[in-house]
């Protein structure tokens, strides 16, 4: 359980990593401002389609998969590690 949690954490932390890469670039207050209004509006527009639903059930149904996965990849680890140790 452990391991699982130690890649769940690895996993945040690259990702916020990487977002934190992406924002770095200096943008002048104008550009900040457009790209705000963008985001805003690209929202906005999935919430009023009832897109952002599928958007976060797609994502929460991947996520729960990626979970998924890595337990039953530790259980099995678990396993061959008992059959090493006797």
């Amino acid at each position: 359980m452990f391991r699982i949690l130690a890649m769940w954490c690895f996993v945040l932390c690259a990702t916020a990593g990487i977002q934190q890469v992406q924002a770095q670039p200096a943008q002048t207050e104008k550009s900040t401002s457009v790209l705000a209004e963008a985001e805003v509006q690209m929202a906005d527009a999935l919430r009023q389609d009832g897109k952002i639903y599928v958007v976060v059930m797609v994502l929460l149904t991947v996520m729960i998969g990626l979970i998924a996965y890595l337990i039953t990849l530790d259980r099995k680890v678990g396993k061959l590690e008992k059959q090493l140790r006797d």
